[in-house]
C-alpha cells in the first residue's frame, strides 16, 4: 500500500525531529500497526489564545500561546501582551485523529469504533477513491477577548473562560483510554501489518519509542 508507505515515512520522520503531539504517540502506533489503516494529521487536543487578522483568515492566524495541556491564568495573561493586530479568541479544541482506511468495511468500524469510544463529532467521507475517517469530539470553545493588541475582557471573566476550555480539554482528553482500549481490539480483529514493523526498524522507531 503506497499510500501507507509515505503516510508511515512521515509520521516516523515528524517522530524524530519532536514534531508529533507526545501524549498520542503510543496511539498513533497503535492505529498504524493494524493491517489496512493509517493516520493523516492528528492532533491531542490543545487549548491556546490566537491572534486571526480578520474572521475565517486561518492561514494568516497567529497563535500567542498553545499547549496540549491546561494554561493557567498567569500563561495566558503574559501570552495576550504578544498581540498586535486582529481578533484574540481563547480556543479549546478536542483531540482529533484522521485515519484512512483501505476499504468501505474498515472505514464503517472505524466509524463505529469512534462514536462507542465517545467521540460524538466521528465522520467517514470519500476522497480521491480514499475512505477518510475523522474521529472527533465536541468539546469545541472559542471566546474572543480582544482586538488590536487591546483586551477588552476583565480579569474575572478570563479565568472563568480558561477554566471552562481547560476543563473541556481535559474531559475529551480522558476519552484516549477508551479510544486506545478499542483500537486494540480492533487489530485483534484485523491483524497487524508488516509493513509498519519494517518501517519502524528502518526508522529505529524502537529505540525511543515502545512499539504496540
Amino acid at each position: 500500500m503506497k499510500a501507507k508507505r509515505e503516510a508511515l515515512t512521515s509520521l516516523f520522520t515528524a517522530m524524530r525531529e519532536g514534531k508529533v503531539d507526545g501524549d498520542i504517540i503510543d496511539l498513533l502506533l497503535l492505529i498504524n500497526s493494524i493491517k489496512g489503516i493509517y493516520t493523516t494529521s492528528s492532533c491531542s487536543g490543545r487549548i491556546g489564545i490566537i491572534e486571526e487578522p480578520a474572521l475565517g483568515a486561518k492561514p494568516l492566524s497567529r497563535w500567542l500561546i498553545k499547549e496540549h495541556k491546561p494554561i493557567t491564568f498567569e500563561e495566558a495573561k503574559e501570552s495576550i501582551q504578544k498581540a498586535e493586530n486582529g481578533l484574540i479568541f481563547l480556543k479549546s479544541q478536542p483531540p482529533i485523529f484522521h485515519v484512512v482506511a483501505e476499504d468501505i468495511g474498515r472505514a464503517r468500524k472505524l466509524h463505529e469504533l469512534g462514536l462507542a469510544s465517545g467521540f460524538k463529532y466521528t465522520t467517514f467521507k470519500v476522497i480521491s477513491k480514499r475512505y477518510l475517517v475523522e474521529i472527533n469530539a465536541t468539546e469545541y470553545l472559542t471566546a474572543p477577548l480582544g482586538r488590536d493588541g487591546n483586551v477588552l475582557v476583565s480579569d474575572e471573566y478570563l479565568r472563568f473562560a480558561l477554566e471552562v476550555g481547560n476543563d473541556m480539554l481535559r474531559r475529551s482528553k480522558g476519552r484516549l483510554p477508551r479510544l486506545k482500549e478499542n483500537f486494540r481490539k480492533l487489530r485483534e480483529e484485523l491483524g497487524e501489518d508488516g509493513l509498519f514493523y519494517e518501517l519502524a526498524e528502518k526508522f529505529r522507531i524502537g529505540e525511543n519509542w515502545r512499539l504496540p
